[in-house]
């Protein structure tokens, strides 16, 4: 099967609570289609030996209702994983400006 990326070598942590553990992730479309090893070709391929390899995190309680509006990629959460955040939630909003 020939994968569209291939991340090799890193140490997965799959979100379940298991130990991390070394894997390597396939990658076809929008979809993880297989974690293991020998896992065969891909179009593109990332060594992620000494990193380590998780889904994203949700952070539920942040302060981004402005910041937003001049950091569309609110920069500090994804420079730490976070790939969706929760915005609002405390009163800080800015609406309806």
């Amino acid at each position: 099967m020939s994968h569209d990326l291939l991340i090799q070598g890193g140490s997965v942590i799959d979100g379940s609570g298991a130990p991390a553990r070394g894997a390597d992730v396939a990658i076809k479309g929008d979809r993880i289609v297989a974690i293991g090893s020998e896992l065969g070709g891909a179009s593109e391929t990332i060594d992620a030996r000494g990193l380590v390899v998780s889904p994203g995190f949700i952070d539920p309680h942040t302060h981004y209702d402005a910041q937003w509006c001049w950091d569309p990629v609110l920069t500090s959460s994804a420079w730490h994983g976070v790939t969706s955040v929760v915005m609002g939630n405390c009163g800080v909003g800015i609406a309806p400006c």
